[in-house]
């Protein structure tokens, strides 16, 4: 069996373009910190799409050139353990794992699938395989049993040679191969049979001083790799007869990983260096010595180099024309503040730690400049004839001398800032307190008139005059009046500081400001303001005018602004470089030209950049790569109908551009006029229900959007509580409940109507009876007694008189029973008809003429509370009644009457102090009389006597609104 160690030697393929020969720069490094799944890289390929995919010993990774995705076992592989990573002819990525199943890339499931359940397959993966991309003919898995093919994903042949029957399986219409290696007297041989339809036609042997180690056959050509440093070549081979073209190519170190594609071989050695062969010619076309520490290597479609390592991740590296000056740290610190060419070509650059670059002709030689107890800053390095001045915070140093103390008119140190060569025997400093003059003949230096503030930047337009930017705005100095001026800018809502200035050969002078903006400024006068450019970066640092290109340095790369002016009108347009590109670092403290190369000092070296430079062209193409609905992973698509609680929507994208210009994805929603910059490449959104358009496009560093714009529609359905139909049935439904409901009100009031007028006619029936039957017959009663009193009173006077005080008896006492009625049926707000008020009046009437003392309580609330006609009627006649046998019979020296309203019960209760009596003896009808108009208003009727300790009688009656 194959081990894994081995496997390093064995054959993968991708598709690259042609490599020049230039020799190509590390641009950038990607490790576990920028997203990696693992350092240790085992093989790289580029699909159709631009995708780089890097397979590693803990998962496959999908790189856009910013964003790696990482997919592992639990997105479908069959081992983390991924060795080989390749792309067939229809854009299929498949994965080769350490001793699995062959598994593919589904672009729409966002995952890989893993192929089981073929016989064979299953007995051939327990052997280390080998993964080969065939040309137009899908991919081939296969090891030293047999193989497989697959195209569309699907198996279209196989072969199986079991070890013990020594005999070939196959399934196969096509040229197949298989190899036979063999050593006899020292010499390796290599038998390479051919076979049509399960049948060997022929064979080539191959005879070597060194063993065979693997081989790569292609239908038409075939490699043949020993364990040494040889590689056979076999091309050309034609069949009936057999012909055949052999070459040999001989390493410069011994193989330790290799592969093919297309027309280049890719050598790494077992140092780490890589070779780049032409595969026809078996010529070398470039290659990487220098410390690459190259476990695996690929060159993408742009000729970009991409170098996989065992424990440093991945390096890009790129033929680009900027060009680096780097120096180890522990020569010289590469954190460049200066720089300056003098006119024998020889290159000074200055850091902050009071250390000085020379360069010549290749040859590096540093320089210190002492200090006082600290490093002193090389702000500016001057070259003047056979004088080299630098510059530092605390002085000035001429050709590496001790740095001498720039004195003010007051004799004080000052600390330097920036300076500028007026002519061959003056430098202007700039310094916190304003402008000084260094002398190069006398090596002195003198304060000049100028504003006391600190000077910013100092830019010459002649030999004797200088602008100037201070704390407080522009200044221009003359020397030959010793001069100061400040020029007024007149910029309305413009509040920014500038800080940094340039002056370009048709003498126009441009300033720029910390937040990005610049005003270019002509005779003295603005001529235009770029302000708010999106292209421009915040925190300039230094600005160089070349031509009609202004350089602008900056904290995030250079940034190359081309303008034209046309009667007053400026065009500009603007490119960046940063890292990606090439430059040392990003930021960058000084630039300077010559000889047609622009010269940048960063804080990770000097770059050197052709004046003409111009970024390649690149289209940067925005594609979606993951869909999760409510969290839950979904195919990609262009379209989805969901339901409508499926509103949560994130959306993973990649701006495809491995170069590393890729900047942000923007989207859209529903029209493509409101752009939004995504923070990362994630959007979590929510849609309402109904149709939605999703646009996407990707922008660049140097903010140019992408011609290609991703559309993604997507249909949320309307929940039953927002549809038509649900609100048109909630309105018919409440429509009829309204008219449900006023009909039943209506009902409600005829049947209270109703009810009312019955009670009132049950009522008035009740009265009426009372009427006939209590008045009715105390009026016959009055009629008879007068008549008979009429007879009597000239017969016998005495009882005519009894007969008429009996008539004036009963006319009282019917007087008081109509009153009764009269006052229960016109209840009113007025004091005297109220019932308490009834109750009191006849009580005074019959208990006032007594020697009884007798309370009277009515609550306050109880005459509001009862408005039914005959509760009142009765409520009365019962408490008349028990106050009149009080009055006659009980002896009573104390009563009281309690009229209160309980828990919606009415309570009447009257109490005396007689002489009580026995409640089971009849007493007539006046305590039944009670007990009946009682249990008329459906109430209780108790009383409580005894002989000689008083009476007391308690109604309960419940409240009948």
């Amino acid at each position: 069996m194959i081990n894994k160690a081995l496997f390093i030697f064995l054959l993968c393929i991708s598709l690259f373009n042609n490599v020049q020969g230039q020799l190509p720069v590390k641009l950038n490094e990607f490790s576990t910190n920028e997203g990696l799944p693992s350092n240790h890289v085992y093989d790289i390929v580029e699909d159709h799409k631009g995708f780089l995919w890097i397979a590693t010993d803990n998962g496959v990774s999908r790189f856009d050139g910013k964003y790696f995705q990482n997919f592992s076992v639990k997105n479908g592989l069959p081992s983390n353990d991924v060795l080989q990573i390749q792309c067939d002819d229809d854009g299929t990525i498949w994965a080769n794992s350490y001793v699995q199943h062959p598994a593919y890339f589904d672009d729409v499931k966002g995952c890989f699938i893993t192929i089981k359940n073929h016989k064979y397959l299953n007995i051939l993966s327990k052997t280390l395989f080998v993964l080969q991309k065939l040309k137009g003919r899908g991919v081939k898995f296969y090891n030293r049993n047999g193989s497989v093919t697959f195209q569309n994903k699907k198996i279209t042949a196989y072969t199986y040679k079991p070890v013990i029957e020594n005999k070939l399986l196959t399934k196969n219409n096509e040229v197949n191969s298989f190899c036979v290696n063999s050593i006899n007297k020292h010499i390796s041989y290599n038998k390479t049979y051919l076979l049509i339809k399960n049948k060997i036609i022929d064979s080539i042997l191959i005879r070597s001083l060194l063993p065979f180690s693997s081989n790569f056959f292609n239908y038409t050509e075939f490699f043949q790799f020993t364990i040494g440093n040889k590689v056979y070549k076999v091309s050309d081979i034609g069949l009936h007869p057999l012909t055949f073209k052999l070459d040999s190519l001989i390493l410069p170190e011994k193989t330790f990983w290799y592969k093919l594609s297309g027309d280049h071989l890719i050598i790494t050695s077992s140092k780490g260096n890589v070779y780049f062969y032409d595969k026809n010619s078996l010529k070398l076309s470039n290659k990487l010595t220098d410390k690459a520490n190259a476990n695996c290597a690929y060159i993408d479609k742009f000729k970009n180099i991409w170098i996989g390592t065992l424990d440093k991740g991945l390096a890009y590296y790129s033929t680009n024309e900027i060009k680096k000056i780097s120096t180890p740290e522990d020569y010289i610190k590469p954190n460049f503040l200066s720089l300056s060419i003098n006119d024998k070509n020889e290159l000074f650059s200055g850091n902050y730690y009071g250390q000085v670059l020379k360069i010549k002709n290749g040859r590096k030689q540093k320089f210190e400049i002492i200090g006082n107890n600290y490093p002193a800053w090389i702000r500016k390095i001057i070259n003047v004839k056979n004088k080299t001045v630098l510059i530092s915070d605390m002085g000035y140093s001429i050709n590496f001398r001790k740095s001498k103390i720039a004195l003010t008119y007051k004799n004080m140190s000052a600390s330097l800032k920036t300076a500028i060569l007026l002519n061959d025997s003056t430098i202007i400093l700039g310094t916190i307190s304003g402008l000084l003059e260094l002398n190069l003949k006398t090596l002195k230096t003198r304060s000049l008139n100028s504003e006391y503030n600190r000077a910013l930047s100092l830019v010459k337009t002649d030999n004797n005059t200088v602008y100037n930017l201070g704390s407080k705005g522009l200044y221009k100095y003359r020397l030959n009046t010793n001069t100061s001026l400040f020029i007024p800018l007149n910029l309305p809502n413009f509040n920014e500081k500038l800080s940094v200035l340039a002056l370009a050969s048709d003498n126009t002078l441009w300033a720029s400001s910390p937040n990005g903006s610049l005003v270019i400024i002509k005779n003295d006068k603005v001529l235009s303001v770029i302000k708010d450019e999106a292209n421009l970066p915040e925190n300039i640092t230094c600005m160089l005018a070349n031509g009609n290109k202004i350089w602008i340095g900056s904290k995030k790369g250079i940034s190359i602004l081309t303008y034209h002016i046309n009667r007053n009108q400026i065009r500009y347009k603007i490119s960046n470089i940063s890292k990606t590109d090439g430059l040392s670092s990003n930021t960058v403290n000084d630039l300077i030209t010559k000889n047609d190369m622009v010269y940048a000092a960063t804080e990770n070296g000097i770059s050197i950049i052709p004046a003409a430079y111009q970024n390649p062209k690149f289209e940067i193409s925005p594609e979606l790569t993951e869909v999760k609905i409510n969290q839950q992973r979904k195919p990609i698509a262009k379209n989805y109908n969901l339901e409508s609680n499926e509103n949560n929507i994130t959306l993973q994208f990649a701006g495809i551009e491995l170069s590393g210009h890729f900047k942000a994805i923007q989207y859209a929603v529903n029209n493509q006029k409101n752009w939004n910059n995504l923070d990362g490449n994630m959007l979590n959104i929510q849609l309402n229900s109904g149709s939605h358009n999703i646009f996407i496009r990707a922008v660049d560093v140097n903010n140019q959007i992408s011609k290609q714009t991703l559309k993604l529609s997507f249909f949320i359905k309307t929940p039953f509580y927002r549809a038509l139909w649900f609100w048109t049935t909630i309105a018919i439904m409440i429509t009829a409940a309204t008219f449900w409901w006023f009909n039943q009100m209506r009902l409600q009031r005829q049947k209270t109507i109703f009810e009312q007028k019955l009670a009132l006619e049950l009522q008035r029936k009740k009265i009426t009876a009372d009427l006939h039957d209590d008045i009715g017959a105390t009026l016959s009663s009055l009629q008879l007694n007068s008549a008979i009193a009429n007879q009597l009173i000239n017969s016998d006077t005495k009882q005519a008189k009894k007969i008429l005080h009996k008539i004036e008896d009963q006319s009282k006492n019917l007087a008081d029973k109509i009153g009764d009625i009269i006052w229960s049926m016109k209840p009113g707000k007025d004091e005297f008809m109220t019932i308490g008020s009834r109750i009191k009046n006849f009580a005074n009437d019959i208990l006032g003429a007594t020697n009884i003392n007798y309370k009277i309580l009515v609550d306050t609330g109880i005459n509001k509370a009862i408005q039914d006609i005959t509760t009142r009627k009765n409520l009365v006649l019962i408490t008349k009644e028990a106050v009149n046998n009080i009055a006659k019979y009980s002896c009573a020296t104390e009563v009281l009457i309690s009229l209160k309203m309980i828990n919606k019960q009415i309570h009447l209760k009257i109490e005396d102090n007689g002489n009580g009596f026995n409640i089971c003896e009849d007493k007539g009808n006046g305590l039944a009389n009670m007990r009946k108009r009682t249990e008329e208003l459906n109430g209780s009727f108790t009383i409580h006597s005894e002989l000689k300790n008083g009476t007391s009688i308690l109604i309960s009656i419940p409240l009948v609104p």
